[in-house]
């Protein structure tokens, strides 16, 4: 799931947020999307790399010779995801874990926080970013608070009916200054962590949609790509991706194991809305089948 298009001088890692109050089942997609997104980044003053990390964090990609290059592209010819195959796994930071998720459950829905943590875990200074997004179990108040961003279906092909929603707002990744005071004040002051809340900007940047039906749960992501120019993730060797075809155009159908669970999930590019679609489960009993026509009925 970029933040800027002002320059490609070097990128992030985008991990998502997830609500304080998340269970398993959660949990397990938040680990997903930690292990995969990059996106640009602003070109800063000093390479200082930026890690948007989720409110549970369990390490950063390590670096990856791509096998393969999986790509969607918009009906300009423009690409805007790419993933690469690679046998590499993930890098977790045990001891970052800990720190990250002590801070995670301070965190109140709506917040949005700058965290660093210094250590030999962490050489390249990084600077992560967790929020807890707003959750709404009602259909309609839902949405109320975002608008025209998309017409929430009520009900999923397969009779999967909405269960309730959880909004994650854009912020500003661009703040070199504040980044590098943190650094210089965990040096100074010889400081585990340092914490420094962020504002938040009105504007929806992905919003994520959970149905229930007697198969399980599907999850819908929407992620906003007003601001994004492309989107690139990593399928390890514990995942598996194929082209498919949503709506008469390309798309994607991963298959990725993590721990006991396995995740299957469809993502294409709306162009008329400029969004991202993912279409996502964790439940055994839900086909790819499932899936597809899920996503092919979706506006």
């Amino acid at each position: 799931m970029t933040r800027s298009q002002q320059s490609d001088e070097w990128k992030k890692q985008m991990m998502d947020a997830v609500a304080e109050d998340f269970d398993v089942k959660h949990q397990v997609l938040q680990k997903l999307h930690e292990q995969k997104k990059h996106k640009e980044a602003y070109f800063m003053k000093k390479k200082i790399s930026l890690i948007l990390a989720a409110t549970l964090v369990l390490g950063a990609t390590t670096a990856f010779a791509a096998m393969k290059v999986y790509e969607l592209k918009n009906d300009q010819g423009e690409v805007v995801v790419k993933v690469n195959e690679t046998q590499t796994k993930p890098e977790v930071l045990e001891s970052t874990r800990d720190i990250i998720n002590e801070v995670r459950e301070t965190l109140k829905p709506g917040a949005s926080v700058a965290v660093y943590v210094p250590g030999p875990e962490n050489p390249d200074k990084n600077v992560r970013f967790m929020q807890a997004p707003l959750m709404q179990t009602n259909h309609s108040a839902l949405q109320t608070e975002v608008g025209s961003f998309v017409g929430i279906p009520t009900e999923l092909v397969g009779g999967y009916k909405f269960s309730e929603g959880f909004i994650h707002h854009q912020v500003n990744y661009s703040q070199p200054e504040l980044f590098e005071s943190m650094i210089q004040e965990a040096e100074k002051n010889n400081k585990k962590v340092v914490v420094r809340d962020l504002p938040i900007d009105p504007r929806i940047d992905r919003l994520n949609i959970t149905y229930k039906g007697t198969k399980g749960e599907v999850f819908l992501i929407l992620t906003n790509f007003e601001k994004v120019k492309w989107v690139s993730s990593e399928a390890g060797p514990d995942e598996t991706v194929e082209k498919v075809t949503v709506q008469k155009k390309e798309a994607l159908y991963h298959v990725q194991k993590l721990e006991d669970k396995e995740t299957k999930y469809v993502e294409f590019y709306n162009d008329k809305k400029k969004q991202l679609l993912e279409v996502r489960t964790v439940a055994a009993e839900i086909t790819k089948e499932d899936l597809l026509a899920i996503a092919e009925k979706l506006k």
